[in-house]
């Protein structure tokens, strides 16, 4: 029987320190400042300062970062390695591929990289491997690291890449620690989240595949996932927050003939220092009437792609065969603010915070 568990564990912190017990590279990763920099990288972008205007750490009211991300997504794959008893040197590359898979995305994240895609051809995928391969602004120190563990960085790349289907498909398939780790700290915006599994137990039950109790588990994480998508990313409030962020770039860059113009090296900085160049931005993602601000001002749809996530119950969960079972869709859609009264919108927001009808709380 499969179970989770290494010395040191501190199942209430995801940051725990258990990491630097089990494995070597990860205590010299966490230190380089091009990991350090993601502390200032919110994890879910434009749409985290709606969620949490005046974060003040209690529950439902806090930002979190890629940093934290990054190292949740590094637990899992070092509790993988141990309940599968890779070898060390296997341990080491899949716990630095875990930590690194985010270490390239720009401040905002996802919010933003767009724009810097159009006008500097930088995006997380290509930034990532600058940095893991000593060419970034923010100089060799991964790099150096992972040679100094004898890191094949070429692999290393391909796994973040989603290139390989080796680790039970725990880096490309739909199950996946990146995944999980996302999904789950997605929910704890949302009031009440009793009955949510937790990530080790989403883990266990897809390493394990014993019975119809770990099928149920990874059933419910994939709707889980559903849910997010549906009442954070694609809700109103996370398509506006988008837009505002992609808008407040494009036109600093079309406007903007000044030193304190935005630089393709400005990608590799942090959201504080983005702000300094656009205080616009950040006043109006922390504007209590953002809502009635934007509808007003925008003067067109926005397009969006919508995502949904569905189990196909005929495909066999015993088989592995995940990319069967756990399907998604993308449709281009079109979004207009214009038709919804701005007190909707908001109210939009709120419901998918506090939901409590929803089938996955059931």
């Amino acid at each position: 029987m499969v179970k989770l568990t290494h010395k040191g564990l501190d199942r209430s912190d995801p940051n725990t320190r258990y990491l630097a017990i089990g494995s070597r590279i990860f205590r010299e990763l966490i230190h380089m400042r091009a990991f350090r920099r993601l502390e200032n990288i919110r994890f879910l972008g434009g749409i985290d300062y709606l969620l949490v205007r005046a974060p003040n750490g209690a529950s439902g009211n806090t930002r979190y970062t890629r940093y934290q991300h990054s190292v949740g997504v590094a637990r899992l794959a070092l509790l993988y390695s141990d309940a599968v008893e890779l070898s060390e040197q296997d341990r080491d590359l899949l716990t630095a591929a875990a930590l690194l898979h985010d270490i390239g995305h720009a401040p905002l994240s996802h919010s933003l990289e767009p724009i810097f895609l159009e006008e500097f051809g930088i995006d997380h995928h290509s930034a990532t491997e600058s940095i893991i391969l000593g060419e970034s602004p923010l100089g060799r120190e991964v790099y150096d690291v992972l040679r100094q563990y004898s890191i094949d960085v070429d692999r290393l790349l391909s796994l973040i890449r989603g290139e390989e289907a080796d680790f039970h498909l725990f880096m490309n398939g739909p199950i996946n620690f990146d995944t999980i780790e996302g999904i789950l700290r997605s929910l704890k915006y949302f009031r009440p989240t009793s009955g949510v599994p937790t990530r080790e137990a989403v883990l266990e039950a897809a390493i394990r595949r014993s019975g119809n109790i770990d099928r149920a588990i990874v059933d419910r994480f994939w709707l889980a996932k559903d849910h997010v998508y549906q009442h954070f990313i694609n809700s109103p409030a996370g398509i506006l927050a988008d837009y505002v962020c992609k808008f407040c770039l494009r036109k600093h860059l079309n406007d903007s003939r000044s030193e304190s113009r935005i630089q393709a090296d400005d990608y590799y900085s942090t959201e504080a220092e983005v702000f300094k160049k656009l205080p616009t931005l950040r006043e109006l993602l922390t504007d209590p009437e953002f809502y009635d601000l934007i509808v007003s001002e925008l003067s067109e749809p926005i397009t969006y792609k919508k995502r949904r996530f569905v189990v196909k119950s005929n495909e066999d969960f015993f088989s592995r065969e995940d990319f069967k079972r756990y399907r998604q869709t993308k449709e281009s859609l079109v979004f207009s603010p214009q038709a919804t009264p701005s007190a909707a919108l908001e109210q939009d927001l709120f419901d998918g915070r506090h939901q409590k009808s929803s089938e996955f709380f059931r």
